[in-house]
């Protein structure tokens, strides 16, 4: 009901006071409920809004320091892996050299060709290991290959062709180490060459 200097309106119906108990946010309910002066919100809600945010900052945090770490580590395995490779080649050109000596000494007439042997020569040593700039590789064995479980020598054997022997073959096992000093890395690759001496052309 309205009144008119605390007079009631004609033909208005009763007057209904307010109590004065109570907040003044329930005697005044039109009034704006107070703020929060630097966010603007309810201190309840900045309260919770705060925890919220501090929560997504901790996981943003973690998946930072773990997408940090797993790329840390990735770039690591690619540069060594890339040394590896490295390592690898330098013991491949090892066996090439290998071969190119072995073919040669039997053109020679030489089929002892056991290293290190009793009677190696200074050259064999040099040319079984060779540094290069940023590497090197070194032969560790150069030997007839052994049979697994025996001890027969893949030396001297019977080779055929059509029933018929026209000659012998020998495999040799070599073992090359190729190196990268400077990342401490060394790649071991072993092979099996075989030569055939035809003594019939066929």
């Amino acid at each position: 009901m309205t009144t008119f200097g605390g007079r009631r309106a004609p033909g208005s119906g009763p007057v209904t006071r307010w109590a004065r108990g109570g907040s003044a946010q329930e005697r005044h309910p039109w009034r704006p409920r107070p703020t929060s002066p630097v966010l603007g919100v309810v201190p309840a809600r900045a309260g919770f809004i705060a925890f919220y945010a501090f929560i997504m900052l901790l996981i943003l945090g973690i998946f930072g320091i773990s997408y940090w770490l797993v790329s840390r580590l990735t770039t690591d395995m690619i540069f060594k892996e890339a040394h590896r490779i490295r390592a690898r080649n330098f013991a491949q050109a090892g066996i090439e050299k290998v071969m190119i000596n072995i073919l040669n000494q039997y053109r020679l007439g030489n089929a002892k060709l056991d290293y290190p042997g009793k009677y190696t020569i200074e050259r064999i040593d040099k040319e079984y290991n060779v540094q290069f700039g940023d590497g090197r590789y070194r032969v560790e064995l150069v030997r007839p290959y052994v049979l697994p479980g025996s001890f027969k020598e893949m030396f001297g054997v019977p080779y055929y062709k059509n029933q018929v022997l026209i000659g012998f073959y020998d495999v040799w096992q070599v073992v090359v180490v190729g190196e990268v000093p400077g990342a401490n890395i060394s790649a071991r690759v072993e092979t099996l060459v075989k030569v055939i001496r035809n003594f019939v052309q066929y």
